[in-house]
């Protein structure tokens, strides 16, 4: 090829490249356009949300309508099936919640404006075909959840059952334990947030309830070991209203049984102190006076109890005494539950469990037994001693009932001496004393009787004289304005009696 001829080729090369990228300069120049034509602060038409078209919103649009749309989401049931049939619940309750909602909001909005422009170009491009959806990310709300399935799940399943030990006349009987099933909640949130965030049309669906085996807490061969009396106590029971209460009480706590390291309260146990519980009106302490109140009495039932655990000699937890000393046991024996304030627990500090039988006895005896296996030595015994250390004798104290008619007195109250007292713990080895330690030590407030003094419709000398009386406290004093008034009463209906 001549030196010309090959000239003209390269010529004919360049001016084709140059027509080449002429060409592909204006297609480049027709993408960007197209590519910009877009606001960069607005989405995309056909892009989608989850269930959301949020074509032409800025992210802080996106945001607040993905927040408002969340209200139609958590009325959205999930529908969780179980071999005993099936709950339901709204994902609300289960605390249903978009991750970052921000986030994909801003994803939206940069959805085709991102890349070189070819890649924005086809993007934008496939909108015009089909819609783009971002998917959203929701998780549910542990604590929310595990409540909704205990409440409405839990039922559907057969849990484990314990194994159960009654006394009879001679001996126990032990009914077998059960294996069965829990609600995994672990597993069964994972189902429903899987379902979610793979599949989910943002309507009602139903899932299967996740399930675990569940071994029962208490079984036969544990029971088992429930042969020997550990300690027992009983007090008279008494009558009435309050033997009712008593009566009340000891059900709740017979029977029960405690694991090793397991702790009872005694006031959870029998209360709470209501009607609707079981129990009346009776006698009880209340700021240095006996009131009626439901539940009367139960404390003898704490106290009972309390002796046949130190018996026992299982690990007392929480006693406290009484305000004023009882008379079914004496001082530092007693362990009294009020309100939720006061309350009696013990543990279990055996290795094996226990069990509680009570009962009120054809004798009507209020009695307590703790059962489990001995494991003390045969020749050691223990005993308990209470010991008086002070007595503060109760007083007398008058006051003004303006109720009440002048001359005549009403004795209220009552009363107690105060005590300081303690508990002595002795032990015998073959009958021999080898220790004895404080157990307890209790206080008990004095409480005065009150002698009311009536000054109704006294008057003049007679009123000033049974007040000044009552403000000095006085027995002697307050006798003789008693009685000044009394009399005076007395002359007042004379003149009455004489007319008629």
């Amino acid at each position: 090829m001549t030196a010309r001829r090959k000239k003209r080729a390269r010529l004919l090369i360049m001016a084709g490249v140059g027509l080449i990228l002429i060409a592909l300069l204006g297609v480049y120049i027709h993408l960007r356009n197209y590519v910009n034509r877009v606001d960069e602060n607005v989405i995309c038409d056909n892009v989608w949300i989850g269930a959301m078209d949020v074509s032409g919103m800025t992210a802080k649009e996106a945001s607040a309508a993905l927040e408002e749309h969340m209200a139609s989401d958590g009325a959205a049931t999930v529908t969780l099936e179980a071999d005993n049939g099936s709950a339901q619940a709204a994902l609300s309750e289960l605390g249903i919640s978009a991750e970052d909602v921000d986030k994909l909001a801003q994803e939206a909005v940069g959805y085709g404006k991102t890349g070189s422009v070819f890649s924005r170009y086809r993007k934008q491009k496939n909108l015009e075909k089909e819609k783009y959806v971002i998917r959203e990310k929701f998780s549910l709300d542990q604590e929310l959840t595990e409540a909704v399935l205990n409440e409405r799940a839990e039922p559907l399943v057969q849990g484990a059952v314990d194994a159960v030990i009654q006394k009879t006349a001679t001996s126990f009987e032990i009914t077998p334990e059960q294996e069965g099933k829990a609600v995994d909640v672990e597993a069964t949130m994972e189902a429903v947030t899987a379902h979610l965030n793979d599949q989910w049309e943002h309507d009602d669906f139903t899932v299967e309830l996740q399930t675990k085996k569940e071994e029962p807490k208490i079984t036969g061969e544990d029971l088992s070991t429930i042969q020997d009396e550990l300690g027992s106590f009983w007090t008279d029971a008494g009558g009435g209203e309050r033997w009712q209460n008593l009566k009340n009480g000891v059900d709740k706590l017979n029977g029960k049984i405690l694991m090793p390291g397991e702790t009872l309260s005694v006031g959870q146990t029998t209360g709470p102190f209501t009607p609707e519980n079981g129990y009346v009106e009776a006698g009880a302490y209340e700021n240095g006076q006996v009131v009626s109140d439901y539940g009367g009495g139960i404390c003898q039932v704490s106290t009972t109890l309390y002796n046949a655990v130190i018996y026992a000699e299982l690990e007392v937890v929480e006693r406290s005494p009484h305000s004023m000393t009882v008379a079914y046991v004496k001082p530092s024996r007693d362990a009294a539950i009020a309100g939720d304030y006061l309350d009696f627990k013990f543990k279990n500090s055996y290795d094996t469990p226990i069990y509680i039988y009570g009962e009120i006895n054809d004798s009507n005896q209020l009695q307590f037994i703790i059962y489990g296996q001995e494991t003390r030595p045969e020749n050691r015994t223990v005993e308990y001693e209470s010991e008086t250390i002070s007595t503060e004798p109760y007083g007398t104290v008058y006051k003004e009932n303006t109720e009440l008619a002048a001359g005549t007195t009403e004795v209220t109250g009552s009363p107690h001496d105060g005590v300081e007292a303690q508990l002595w713990k002795i032990v015998y080895e073959d009958g021999q004393e080898v220790s004895r330690e404080v157990f307890n030590t209790s206080h008990y407030e004095k409480s005065d009787q009150v002698i009311e003094v009536g000054t109704a419709s006294a008057s003049g000398d007679v009123l000033k004289a049974l007040q000044d009386a009552i403000a000095s406290q006085d027995a002697d004093k307050v006798n003789a304005a008693v009685s000044q008034a009394a009399s005076a009463g007395s002359e007042e209906q004379a003149p009455d009696q004489t007319q008629e």
